[in-house]
Protein backbone atom coordinates (compact mmCIF):
# COMPACT_ATOMS: atom_id res chain seq x y z
CA UNK A 1 0.00 0.00 0.00
CA UNK A 2 0.98 3.79 -0.63
CA UNK A 3 2.28 5.13 2.65
CA UNK A 4 0.04 8.19 3.96
CA UNK A 5 -3.00 7.01 2.95
CA UNK A 6 -5.67 8.72 4.25
CA UNK A 7 -7.95 6.65 6.88
CA UNK A 8 -10.91 7.65 5.06
CA UNK A 9 -12.69 8.32 1.48
CA UNK A 10 -11.27 12.45 0.86
CA UNK A 11 -14.78 13.04 -0.89
CA UNK A 12 -18.31 13.24 0.79
CA UNK A 13 -21.18 13.71 -2.04
CA UNK A 14 -23.62 12.57 0.98
CA UNK A 15 -26.62 15.61 0.74
CA UNK A 16 -26.49 15.85 4.96
CA UNK A 17 -23.43 15.63 5.51
CA UNK A 18 -21.77 17.48 8.81
CA UNK A 19 -18.19 17.19 7.16
CA UNK A 20 -18.76 19.74 4.20
CA UNK A 21 -15.95 21.74 5.43
CA UNK A 22 -13.96 18.69 5.26
CA UNK A 23 -15.15 18.07 1.43
CA UNK A 24 -13.09 19.16 -1.31
CA UNK A 25 -13.96 22.35 -2.55
CA UNK A 26 -12.84 24.00 -5.73
CA UNK A 27 -13.78 27.13 -8.00
CA UNK A 28 -16.02 29.98 -6.67
CA UNK A 29 -13.51 32.90 -7.00
CA UNK A 30 -16.24 35.09 -8.15
CA UNK A 31 -18.36 34.48 -5.81
CA UNK A 32 -15.90 35.25 -2.60
CA UNK A 33 -14.77 38.21 -4.51
CA UNK A 34 -18.11 39.37 -4.07
CA UNK A 35 -18.40 38.60 -0.91
CA UNK A 36 -15.42 40.44 0.00
CA UNK A 37 -16.99 43.65 -1.79
CA UNK A 38 -20.09 43.51 0.08
CA UNK A 39 -18.44 43.02 3.42
CA UNK A 40 -15.77 45.83 3.17
CA UNK A 41 -17.94 48.17 1.29
CA UNK A 42 -18.66 50.87 3.83
CA UNK A 43 -21.72 52.48 2.68
CA UNK A 44 -23.71 49.44 1.74
CA UNK A 45 -26.18 47.45 3.96
CA UNK A 46 -27.91 44.84 1.83
CA UNK A 47 -26.52 41.64 1.95
CA UNK A 48 -25.21 39.15 -0.69
CA UNK A 49 -28.09 36.34 -1.25
CA UNK A 50 -25.83 32.97 -2.94
CA UNK A 51 -28.86 31.43 -5.21
CA UNK A 52 -28.46 28.03 -5.95
CA UNK A 53 -30.27 24.59 -6.66
CA UNK A 54 -29.69 21.43 -4.01
CA UNK A 55 -26.63 20.00 -4.41
CA UNK A 56 -24.76 22.76 -6.34
CA UNK A 57 -22.32 23.75 -3.93
CA UNK A 58 -24.29 26.48 -1.68
CA UNK A 59 -23.31 24.87 2.25
CA UNK A 60 -19.89 24.12 1.09
CA UNK A 61 -19.00 27.68 0.01
CA UNK A 62 -20.19 29.10 3.71
CA UNK A 63 -18.22 26.16 5.35
CA UNK A 64 -15.31 27.03 3.25
CA UNK A 65 -15.78 30.75 4.14
CA UNK A 66 -13.10 30.86 6.28
CA UNK A 67 -9.65 29.60 4.56
CA UNK A 68 -10.82 31.89 1.61
CA UNK A 69 -10.80 35.10 4.55
CA UNK A 70 -8.02 36.13 6.88
CA UNK A 71 -8.40 36.65 10.56
CA UNK A 72 -10.18 40.09 10.34
CA UNK A 73 -13.49 38.38 9.61
CA UNK A 74 -14.88 36.09 12.23
CA UNK A 75 -17.50 34.07 11.12
CA UNK A 76 -20.63 31.79 12.31
CA UNK A 77 -22.39 29.32 10.15
CA UNK A 78 -25.83 28.73 10.75
CA UNK A 79 -28.45 26.20 9.79
CA UNK A 80 -31.25 27.67 9.31
CA UNK A 81 -32.55 24.07 8.36
CA UNK A 82 -31.46 22.07 11.70
CA UNK A 83 -32.71 25.44 13.61
CA UNK A 84 -36.16 25.39 16.06
CA UNK A 85 -37.04 28.52 14.45
CA UNK A 86 -40.42 28.70 17.12
CA UNK A 87 -40.36 32.35 18.34
CA UNK A 88 -38.07 34.96 18.20
CA UNK A 89 -36.74 34.79 21.97
CA UNK A 90 -35.38 30.99 20.85
CA UNK A 91 -34.10 32.20 17.50
CA UNK A 92 -31.98 35.10 18.68
CA UNK A 93 -30.55 32.97 22.23
CA UNK A 94 -29.85 30.38 19.74
CA UNK A 95 -28.01 33.07 17.44
CA UNK A 96 -26.14 34.79 20.34
CA UNK A 97 -25.23 31.06 21.33
CA UNK A 98 -23.22 30.23 18.25
CA UNK A 99 -21.55 33.63 18.17
CA UNK A 100 -20.28 32.72 21.75
CA UNK A 101 -18.98 29.66 20.39
CA UNK A 102 -16.98 30.42 17.78
CA UNK A 103 -15.38 33.01 20.01
CA UNK A 104 -14.80 30.36 22.19
CA UNK A 105 -13.28 28.49 18.89
CA UNK A 106 -11.01 31.77 18.32
CA UNK A 107 -9.89 31.73 22.03
CA UNK A 108 -11.48 35.47 22.68
CA UNK A 109 -11.43 36.13 25.93
CA UNK A 110 -15.56 36.26 26.70
CA UNK A 111 -15.28 38.01 30.50
CA UNK A 112 -17.07 40.80 29.40
CA UNK A 113 -20.27 39.61 27.54
CA UNK A 114 -23.42 39.02 29.27
CA UNK A 115 -24.34 36.07 31.52
CA UNK A 116 -27.66 35.80 31.12
CA UNK A 117 -31.20 36.88 28.88
CA UNK A 118 -33.29 38.75 29.52
CA UNK A 119 -37.32 37.42 29.55
CA UNK A 120 -38.38 36.69 25.88
CA UNK A 121 -40.31 40.56 25.53
CA UNK A 122 -37.02 42.36 25.74
CA UNK A 123 -34.91 39.93 24.14
CA UNK A 124 -34.60 42.10 21.11
CA UNK A 125 -33.33 45.00 22.90
CA UNK A 126 -30.72 42.78 24.85
CA UNK A 127 -29.56 41.31 21.79
CA UNK A 128 -29.17 44.73 19.88
CA UNK A 129 -27.63 46.92 22.91
CA UNK A 130 -25.97 44.47 25.32
CA UNK A 131 -25.06 41.46 23.41
CA UNK A 132 -23.42 42.75 19.66
CA UNK A 133 -21.63 45.75 21.42
CA UNK A 134 -19.76 43.52 23.61
CA UNK A 135 -18.96 41.26 20.93
CA UNK A 136 -17.75 44.05 18.83
CA UNK A 137 -15.45 45.21 21.54
CA UNK A 138 -13.89 41.54 22.17
CA UNK A 139 -13.19 41.16 18.43
CA UNK A 140 -11.80 44.55 18.28
CA UNK A 141 -12.75 47.23 16.04
CA UNK A 142 -10.52 46.10 13.14
CA UNK A 143 -12.34 42.80 12.33
CA UNK A 144 -15.75 41.86 11.13
CA UNK A 145 -18.37 39.60 12.72
CA UNK A 146 -20.10 37.60 9.55
CA UNK A 147 -23.03 35.73 10.00
CA UNK A 148 -23.70 33.16 7.27
CA UNK A 149 -27.12 32.21 7.42
CA UNK A 150 -27.97 29.02 5.23
CA UNK A 151 -30.90 28.25 3.77
CA UNK A 152 -33.05 31.48 4.32
CA UNK A 153 -35.99 29.89 3.10
CA UNK A 154 -36.65 28.54 6.13
CA UNK A 155 -36.42 32.16 8.10
CA UNK A 156 -39.35 33.35 5.44
CA UNK A 157 -41.01 30.02 6.26
CA UNK A 158 -40.81 30.79 9.75
CA UNK A 159 -42.17 34.28 9.03
CA UNK A 160 -45.06 33.29 7.02
CA UNK A 161 -46.34 31.04 9.90
CA UNK A 162 -46.20 33.44 11.96
CA UNK A 163 -43.66 31.69 14.17
CA UNK A 164 -41.17 35.18 13.89
CA UNK A 165 -42.32 38.21 13.55
CA UNK A 166 -43.36 39.84 10.55
CA UNK A 167 -40.61 42.17 10.85
CA UNK A 168 -37.94 39.94 11.37
CA UNK A 169 -35.63 41.10 8.04
CA UNK A 170 -36.73 44.90 9.41
CA UNK A 171 -34.71 44.41 12.53
CA UNK A 172 -31.72 42.26 10.73
CA UNK A 173 -31.22 45.48 8.33
CA UNK A 174 -31.30 47.66 11.18
CA UNK A 175 -28.39 45.70 12.73
CA UNK A 176 -26.59 45.64 9.56
CA UNK A 177 -26.62 49.37 9.43
CA UNK A 178 -26.40 50.36 13.04
CA UNK A 179 -22.94 48.44 13.45
CA UNK A 180 -20.55 48.55 10.81
CA UNK A 181 -19.12 45.48 11.90
CA UNK A 182 -21.58 43.33 11.25
CA UNK A 183 -21.76 41.54 8.03
CA UNK A 184 -24.51 39.00 6.60
CA UNK A 185 -24.01 36.09 4.20
CA UNK A 186 -27.82 34.29 3.01
CA UNK A 187 -28.26 31.52 0.65
CA UNK A 188 -31.25 30.36 -0.77
CA UNK A 189 -32.90 27.67 -2.68
CA UNK A 190 -33.22 28.27 -6.29
CA UNK A 191 -36.90 26.93 -5.92
CA UNK A 192 -37.83 30.10 -3.64
CA UNK A 193 -35.87 32.53 -6.14
CA UNK A 194 -39.41 34.15 -6.57
CA UNK A 195 -39.35 35.05 -2.96
CA UNK A 196 -36.33 37.06 -2.60
CA UNK A 197 -38.66 40.04 -2.34
CA UNK A 198 -39.52 39.11 1.00
CA UNK A 199 -36.31 39.48 2.42
CA UNK A 200 -36.61 43.41 1.96
CA UNK A 201 -35.15 45.74 3.13
CA UNK A 202 -32.34 42.78 3.90
CA UNK A 203 -31.50 42.14 0.27
CA UNK A 204 -33.05 43.25 -2.59
CA UNK A 205 -32.94 41.25 -6.39
CA UNK A 206 -29.34 43.34 -7.44
CA UNK A 207 -27.85 41.84 -4.07
CA UNK A 208 -28.53 37.86 -5.82
CA UNK A 209 -25.35 35.90 -7.02
CA UNK A 210 -26.30 32.72 -8.40
CA UNK A 211 -23.71 29.55 -8.10
CA UNK A 212 -23.70 27.74 -11.25
CA UNK A 213 -21.69 24.35 -12.55
CA UNK A 214 -18.28 23.82 -12.20
CA UNK A 215 -16.38 24.59 -15.43
CA UNK A 216 -14.17 22.20 -17.26
CA UNK A 217 -10.86 23.24 -15.18
CA UNK A 218 -12.12 23.81 -11.87
CA UNK A 219 -13.77 19.97 -12.26
CA UNK A 220 -10.47 18.66 -13.24
CA UNK A 221 -8.96 20.25 -10.03
CA UNK A 222 -11.04 18.33 -8.21
CA UNK A 223 -10.80 14.62 -9.04
CA UNK A 224 -7.14 15.33 -8.65
CA UNK A 225 -6.00 17.49 -6.48
CA UNK A 226 -7.29 15.88 -3.68
CA UNK A 227 -5.33 12.51 -3.71
CA UNK A 228 -2.26 13.88 -5.78
CA UNK A 229 -0.28 12.10 -3.67
CA UNK A 230 -1.83 8.41 -4.66
CA UNK A 231 -2.88 8.85 -8.37
CA UNK A 232 -4.17 11.08 -11.00
CA UNK A 233 -6.93 11.57 -13.52
CA UNK A 234 -5.54 11.81 -16.90
CA UNK A 235 -6.75 14.56 -19.19
CA UNK A 236 -9.23 12.35 -21.57
CA UNK A 237 -10.53 11.10 -18.18
CA UNK A 238 -11.34 14.54 -16.77
CA UNK A 239 -12.91 15.20 -20.00
CA UNK A 240 -15.06 11.84 -19.92
CA UNK A 241 -16.27 12.67 -16.02
CA UNK A 242 -17.39 16.09 -16.83
CA UNK A 243 -18.95 15.20 -20.24
CA UNK A 244 -20.98 12.97 -17.68
CA UNK A 245 -21.74 15.16 -14.65
CA UNK A 246 -21.94 19.10 -16.46
CA UNK A 247 -19.67 20.18 -13.67
CA UNK A 248 -22.76 19.32 -11.07
CA UNK A 249 -20.63 19.50 -7.90
CA UNK A 250 -22.49 16.37 -6.39
CA UNK A 251 -21.69 14.14 -9.00
CA UNK A 252 -18.42 14.94 -9.50
CA UNK A 253 -18.19 14.50 -5.64
CA UNK A 254 -19.26 10.98 -6.21
CA UNK A 255 -17.54 10.07 -9.11
CA UNK A 256 -14.33 11.25 -6.85
CA UNK A 257 -15.70 9.13 -4.07
CA UNK A 258 -15.96 6.19 -6.73
CA UNK A 259 -12.58 6.56 -8.31
CA UNK A 260 -11.27 6.05 -4.85
CA UNK A 261 -12.63 3.43 -3.98
CA UNK A 262 -11.39 1.79 -7.22
CA UNK A 263 -7.95 2.94 -6.17
CA UNK A 264 -8.03 1.28 -2.71
CA UNK A 265 -8.83 -1.82 -4.31
CA UNK A 266 -5.84 -1.84 -7.12
CA UNK A 267 -3.04 0.65 -5.20
CA UNK A 268 -0.49 -0.14 -7.96
CA UNK A 269 -2.81 2.52 -10.25
CA UNK A 270 -1.33 5.11 -10.42
CA UNK A 271 -3.25 6.98 -13.56
CA UNK A 272 -7.02 6.90 -14.52
CA UNK A 273 -8.21 6.70 -17.91
CA UNK A 274 -11.15 6.83 -19.80
CA UNK A 275 -11.89 3.05 -19.58
CA UNK A 276 -11.30 3.51 -15.37
CA UNK A 277 -14.47 6.36 -15.31
CA UNK A 278 -16.35 4.21 -17.29
CA UNK A 279 -16.22 1.27 -14.77
CA UNK A 280 -17.15 3.62 -11.98
CA UNK A 281 -20.14 4.86 -13.96
CA UNK A 282 -22.79 2.50 -13.16
CA UNK A 283 -22.39 2.80 -9.64
CA UNK A 284 -22.69 6.56 -9.82
CA UNK A 285 -25.60 7.03 -12.03
CA UNK A 286 -26.91 4.28 -9.46
CA UNK A 287 -26.54 6.81 -6.66
CA UNK A 288 -28.09 10.02 -8.57
CA UNK A 289 -30.84 8.21 -9.94
CA UNK A 290 -33.36 9.45 -7.20
CA UNK A 291 -32.41 12.82 -7.49
CA UNK A 292 -32.65 12.86 -11.70
CA UNK A 293 -36.31 12.07 -10.94
CA UNK A 294 -36.98 14.39 -8.43
CA UNK A 295 -35.31 17.08 -10.69
CA UNK A 296 -37.91 15.82 -13.30
CA UNK A 297 -40.94 15.67 -11.06
CA UNK A 298 -40.25 19.32 -10.08
CA UNK A 299 -40.58 20.54 -14.17
CA UNK A 300 -43.39 21.90 -15.55
CA UNK A 301 -45.65 19.51 -18.02
CA UNK A 302 -43.67 21.93 -21.18
CA UNK A 303 -40.60 21.14 -19.84
CA UNK A 304 -41.07 17.38 -19.38
CA UNK A 305 -42.90 17.34 -22.76
CA UNK A 306 -40.01 19.46 -24.50
CA UNK A 307 -37.08 17.19 -22.87
CA UNK A 308 -38.99 14.06 -24.07
CA UNK A 309 -38.92 15.40 -27.52
CA UNK A 310 -35.06 15.84 -27.17
CA UNK A 311 -34.48 12.23 -25.59
CA UNK A 312 -36.38 10.60 -28.11
CA UNK A 313 -35.09 12.66 -30.99
CA UNK A 314 -30.85 11.41 -29.59
CA UNK A 315 -32.64 7.64 -29.15
CA UNK A 316 -33.57 8.22 -33.04
CA UNK A 317 -30.27 9.85 -34.06
CA UNK A 318 -27.50 11.08 -31.38
CA UNK A 319 -26.60 13.81 -33.97
CA UNK A 320 -29.86 15.09 -34.44
CA UNK A 321 -30.19 18.96 -33.77
CA UNK A 322 -31.65 20.35 -30.78
CA UNK A 323 -33.49 23.17 -31.52
CA UNK A 324 -37.35 24.91 -31.10
CA UNK A 325 -38.15 23.60 -35.01
CA UNK A 326 -36.97 20.13 -34.41
CA UNK A 327 -38.84 19.64 -30.84
CA UNK A 328 -42.49 20.74 -31.95
CA UNK A 329 -41.84 18.93 -35.12
CA UNK A 330 -41.29 15.77 -33.27
CA UNK A 331 -44.05 16.29 -30.81
CA UNK A 332 -46.59 17.01 -33.71
CA UNK A 333 -46.87 13.16 -34.37
CA UNK A 334 -48.00 12.97 -30.38
CA UNK A 335 -51.25 13.79 -28.64
CA UNK A 336 -48.84 16.65 -27.06
CA UNK A 337 -47.77 19.23 -29.31
CA UNK A 338 -46.44 22.62 -28.41
CA UNK A 339 -46.19 25.37 -30.74
CA UNK A 340 -42.70 27.29 -30.89
CA UNK A 341 -43.22 29.99 -28.45
CA UNK A 342 -43.70 27.11 -25.43
CA UNK A 343 -40.80 25.54 -26.87
CA UNK A 344 -38.49 28.57 -26.38
CA UNK A 345 -39.64 28.84 -23.22
CA UNK A 346 -39.15 25.99 -22.19
CA UNK A 347 -35.81 25.54 -23.84
CA UNK A 348 -34.89 29.00 -21.64
CA UNK A 349 -35.91 27.53 -18.91
CA UNK A 350 -34.46 24.42 -19.12
CA UNK A 351 -30.94 26.27 -19.34
CA UNK A 352 -31.24 28.46 -16.80
CA UNK A 353 -31.58 25.62 -14.75
CA UNK A 354 -28.64 24.39 -16.72
CA UNK A 355 -30.29 20.71 -17.70
CA UNK A 356 -29.23 22.44 -20.91
CA UNK A 357 -26.63 23.94 -21.99
CA UNK A 358 -24.11 25.16 -24.67
CA UNK A 359 -25.01 26.26 -28.83
CA UNK A 360 -25.82 23.85 -30.05
CA UNK A 361 -27.78 22.87 -27.32
CA UNK A 362 -27.50 19.63 -25.59
CA UNK A 363 -28.05 17.63 -22.06
CA UNK A 364 -25.58 18.98 -19.82
CA UNK A 365 -24.92 16.06 -17.82
CA UNK A 366 -24.50 12.57 -19.56
CA UNK A 367 -26.06 10.71 -16.62
CA UNK A 368 -29.15 12.80 -17.09
CA UNK A 369 -29.04 12.20 -20.47
CA UNK A 370 -29.30 8.84 -20.19
CA UNK A 371 -31.74 8.26 -17.17
CA UNK A 372 -34.13 10.97 -19.59
CA UNK A 373 -33.46 8.09 -22.62
CA UNK A 374 -34.91 5.15 -19.71
CA UNK A 375 -37.63 7.31 -18.28
CA UNK A 376 -38.73 10.41 -19.88
CA UNK A 377 -42.07 9.00 -21.56
CA UNK A 378 -45.23 11.26 -22.38
CA UNK A 379 -47.29 7.99 -20.98
CA UNK A 380 -45.48 9.54 -17.78
CA UNK A 381 -47.99 12.67 -18.64
CA UNK A 382 -51.41 10.62 -18.95
CA UNK A 383 -53.74 10.45 -16.08
CA UNK A 384 -54.06 6.48 -15.32
CA UNK A 385 -57.39 5.01 -16.75
CA UNK A 386 -59.97 3.33 -14.47
CA UNK A 387 -58.71 -0.29 -13.60
CA UNK A 388 -61.50 -2.02 -16.41
CA UNK A 389 -60.15 0.54 -18.94
CA UNK A 390 -56.89 -0.07 -21.21
CA UNK A 391 -54.53 3.36 -21.19
CA UNK A 392 -54.31 5.41 -23.99
CA UNK A 393 -51.64 4.81 -26.40
CA UNK A 394 -49.34 7.72 -26.02
CA UNK A 395 -48.64 8.32 -29.23
CA UNK A 396 -51.38 7.95 -31.76
CA UNK A 397 -51.58 7.79 -35.50
CA UNK A 398 -53.03 10.91 -36.78
CA UNK A 399 -53.74 9.22 -40.20
CA UNK A 400 -55.40 6.95 -38.87
CA UNK A 401 -57.65 9.02 -36.56
CA UNK A 402 -58.36 11.27 -40.26
CA UNK A 403 -59.46 7.92 -41.36
CA UNK A 404 -61.79 6.70 -39.39
CA UNK A 405 -63.40 10.73 -38.76
CA UNK A 406 -63.74 9.91 -42.59
CA UNK A 407 -65.36 6.47 -42.69
CA UNK A 408 -68.14 7.62 -39.95
CA UNK A 409 -68.60 10.68 -41.84
CA UNK A 410 -69.32 8.71 -45.18
CA UNK A 411 -71.66 6.43 -43.17
CA UNK A 412 -73.37 9.25 -41.78
CA UNK A 413 -74.42 11.14 -44.82
CA UNK A 414 -75.50 7.36 -46.75
CA UNK A 415 -77.77 7.09 -43.59
CA UNK A 416 -79.31 10.85 -44.43
CA UNK A 417 -80.00 9.97 -48.21
CA UNK A 418 -81.35 6.40 -47.59
CA UNK A 419 -83.74 8.47 -45.08
CA UNK A 420 -84.68 10.73 -46.67
CA UNK A 421 -85.60 9.15 -49.58
CA UNK A 422 -88.11 7.15 -47.44
CA UNK A 423 -89.59 9.85 -46.35
CA UNK A 424 -90.35 10.92 -49.42
CA UNK A 425 -91.62 8.04 -50.60
CA UNK A 426 -94.31 7.82 -47.60
CA UNK A 427 -95.48 11.68 -48.32
CA UNK A 428 -96.18 10.59 -51.79
CA UNK A 429 -98.41 7.85 -50.76
CA UNK A 430 -100.14 8.89 -48.27
CA UNK A 431 -103.46 10.96 -47.41
CA UNK A 432 -103.26 14.62 -46.83
CA UNK A 433 -103.41 14.84 -43.24
CA UNK A 434 -106.42 16.43 -41.79
CA UNK A 435 -106.70 19.65 -39.53
CA UNK A 436 -109.86 19.46 -37.04
CA UNK A 437 -110.85 22.80 -35.06
CA UNK A 438 -112.55 22.51 -32.01
CA UNK A 439 -114.37 25.46 -31.05
CA UNK A 440 -116.11 25.89 -27.28
CA UNK A 441 -118.90 28.37 -27.56
CA UNK A 442 -119.89 29.84 -24.40
CA UNK A 443 -123.86 29.50 -23.43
Amino acid sequence: MVENTPPVNPYHPQTDSSELALVPFAGRQKAFERLYQQLTDPLKSEVTVLLGRQGVGKTALLQHFHPFFDETFVSVYVPLGHLPLNGEAAWLKILARRITGVLIERSFTLARLPEKTPNDSKIRAWFEESYLPEVFNIIRRHRRLVLLLDDAEYLLRAVEEGRLPPDSFDYLYRLLAGYRQLGMVLTLDARSESQVSKLSPLAAVTGVFRLTNLSPEESAWLLREPVHRFYTVSEEAAAVVYRATGGQPRLLQRFGAALYRHWETQPEQRRFEPEQIKAVSPAVYAESEEEFRQTWLELSQTERLTLTAIAGRLFDDPLAPINAAEIAAWLVETDYPLDITAVNAALRSLEYREILTGSPLQIGAGLMQTWLLENARLDSLVKPAPPDQPPPSPRLDRRMVALAIFTLAVVFLALIFILAGRNASTSSDAAPPTVTLAVTVSP
